[in-house]
This record gives structure tokens, sequence and C-alpha cells, in this order.
């Protein structure tokens, strides 16, 4: 009886023992699983982020790249990224949105399937701005002439050159006088009631200001063209970034070296009085001929089929026979030819699109860094 008693508890022990070392293995297994999840979580949380980074360091060199990643291979995980045009408490921008997956199948045995996970990111980048100092197609402060073929419209356009309607500005703005002569042809938006008119001779009253005054005096400087200080561009910024290269920039005091289609900013400093004549002027982005006699003079922007698409700040712009998509401003008083802007078949297309492409590339440039100007990014 005592042996029989005896093995009875035994068994009980046993039974009790392996009870315990089950609960034990189940609960190491859910503690395991458990950390297993959540080190999935984090790692699709990070690819996330890291495809965020990714778009951004795109948008860095490139503010109209929009083509994104889908289902790129990354730390163990997916991620695809979407770029996309947008607006962030009210202005423009460009929205960068990831997400990223983790993929597991079974943990220890069939019966225990592991869920993918999956992590979220966005961000939101100025797409760019219109500097206030855009008051047309063409700004100057001097007399104005266009003469031949010259189209100038301030009607709004894309960055292809096709016409958007209402959101245009004037043709031309000037602190002096304007005359249109031979074929040329100004049209614009009336900023009063958005109503477009076409270019045309005569053109339209309500499509170009002459004789205006710019209160403090007409700014004087490509950095106060694109807002000054108040707007992270101190005197030297642009010139600062054209001399990093970044983003394809240029600066040079002979135009001969530069290298054609432009990008970012291109900083030409001449001498007192001296020309850039006859390059073909294709390229996108800010492009400045500048000295601080402000007499730099650029001359016969050719061929006919150059396109320059986004800002042009110009001491003294002299016979445009090219396209400009976006809008040019003269810095001179005293322009070398009584500013003839144009006495051949170019056109200067005004462009919202074009300008603030161009801007929001200096915006990221400021620092150099991919996050620079980073308007808001969510996990």
């Amino acid at each position: 009886m005592q042996g029989r008693s005896l093995a009875i508890i035994l068994s009980g022990v046993i039974a009790i023992g392996s009870y315990i070392q089950y609960n034990m293995l189940q609960s190491n297994k859910k503690l395991t699983q458990n950390i297993v999840n959540y080190t999935s979580r984090q790692m699709a949380q990070n690819i996330a982020q890291t495809g965020v980074y990714m778009g951004l360091r795109q948008l860095a060199n490139n503010r109209a790249w929009r083509t994104g990643y889908t289902n790129l291979p990354l730390m163990g995980g997916t991620v695809t990224v979407r770029v996309v045009d947008t607006t962030f408490s009210g202005r423009t921008a460009i929205g960068v949105i990831a997400s990223a997956k983790v993929s597991f199948g079974t943990f220890a045995d069939s019966s225990d399937k592991m869920h993918d996970s999956i992590g979220y990111s966005r961000a939101y980048l100025p797409k760019g701005f219109i500097p206030a100092t855009v008051k047309a197609a063409i700004t100057t402060n001097n007399p104005v002439s266009t003469l031949g073929g010259l189209i100038v419209d301030g009607r709004d356009h894309d960055m292809n050159g096709n016409f958007l309607s209402n959101s245009g500005t004037l043709g031309i703005w000037t602190t002096k006088t304007y005359s249109q002569s031979g074929n040329s042809k100004t049209g614009g938006t009336d900023s009063a009631t958005r109503v477009d008119y076409a270019p045309s001779k005569p053109a339209n009253i309500m499509t170009f200001k002459t004789n205006q005054i710019w209160p403090g005096g007409y700014p004087g400087s490509p950095d106060s063209i694109v807002g000054g200080p108040s707007m992270g561009f101190a005197e030297g910024t642009l010139k600062a970034i054209a001399q990093s290269g970044i983003n394809g920039s240029q600066y040079t005091t002979d135009p001969s070296t530069l290298r054609f289609p432009l990008r970012g900013v291109t900083y030409v400093e001449l001498a007192s009085g001296g020309s850039w004549i006859g390059n073909p002027l294709d390229g996108s982005g800010v492009l400045v001929v500048h000295n601080a006699s402000k007499n730099a003079i650029l001359k016969n922007f050719n061929p006919s089929t150059a396109v320059f698409k986004g800002l042009m700040i110009i001491d003294d712009p002299v016979h445009i026979h090219n396209t400009v998509i976006g809008a040019l401003i003269g810095l001179s008083p005293a322009p070398s030819e009584g500013n003839c802007i144009g006495n051949g078949n170019g056109s200067v297309l005004f462009s919202n699109e074009a300008i603030a492409t161009a801007t929001g590339q200096i915006l990221g440039s400021l620092s150099g860094a991919c996050d620079a100007n980073v308007l808001a990014w969510w996990e």
C-alpha cells in the first residue's frame, strides 16, 4: 500500500511538473512572439522612415522628381514611396508618403502564424514660392520696349508652356515706360477680375503697368529679389549656392565655361559693363547675371528653339530670342539699349509652376541637407 501511494504521489509530482514546464514553455514562446512582433513592427517603421528620407534625398537633387519607389527591397522588408503634389496648411507642398512591410512565415510551428508588420511615414516639403517681386512676366526698373515678334504673356502656363486660365499676372510691370512696336504682342491676367487677355497689339491696358512706385525702393540685388534675409536669403546666398555646385548649380565669371542645360542656381558675375552674348540658353532653375554696378548684360538669348524654365534675374536683359517659361526681372535703372527686351521671335510665358519649382530647389539648397525646410514629418 505504501509503495502504491508513493507511485501516485510521484505521478502527481511529475504531472504537476510537466504542467508547470508546459506553461513556462508557452510563456517563453509568447514572450518570444511578442519580442518578434515588436521588433518586426519597429523594422517596418524604420524602413518606412528610410523610404521617406530616400524620397527627400531625390527631391533635394531634383524637385520635379515624382517617380517614387514600388516594393523596393530594403533592410529585410519592402517599401513603397509615393511623391505627390498637394497642399499643407494652405501652402502648396510636395508630399512624400511611404508604406513598408516586413513579412514573416510561421513561428515555431504551423499553428502560430506571424502577421506581416506594416509601417507608415510621411513628410511634406514646400513646393516653392512666387517671390513678391515677381509683378509680371517681365518686371523692370527701367523703360521697356518690345519689337519684332516677341510675345510677352502674363497669363499662367504649366511647365510645358500650356495655358492655364485665371491664375496669371501682368505681362509687363515697370517703374518707367513701355513702348510696343513691330509685331510684338503682350497679354496677361487682370489682377482684380482674373480675366485673361491673350497677347495682342496693341496690348490691353489691363495687361501692363507703367510708372509704378516700389515702396522702399526697387530691389537692387538677386537675393533681395527672392525675399532677402526674411526669407533666408541674406546677401550672397544665391552666389554661395551657385558656388557650392548643389543640384547642378554653377558660378562663373566666364559664360563660355557653363555646362548646359542649366540647373539649380546659375550665377554669372560679369565685370562692370560686361556682356554675355549669344549662348544657347537651355535649362531651368534660377539664372542670375549680375554685378555690383547692376550693369551686367545678357544679350541675344539664343536660339529660338532654346527653352529656359524658371526665374531669370538679369541686370540688363537685351533681345530675348528664345522661350522663357517662368518670369524675368531686370535690375538695371539704366539699360544699355533702352531696354529693348526683344526684337525677334522669342517668348516670355509666365508660369507659377516653373517659378515655384525653381524656388523650391533653392529652398532645399540653403542648408544642403535633404530634409531642410520640411514642413512636417509623421510616423
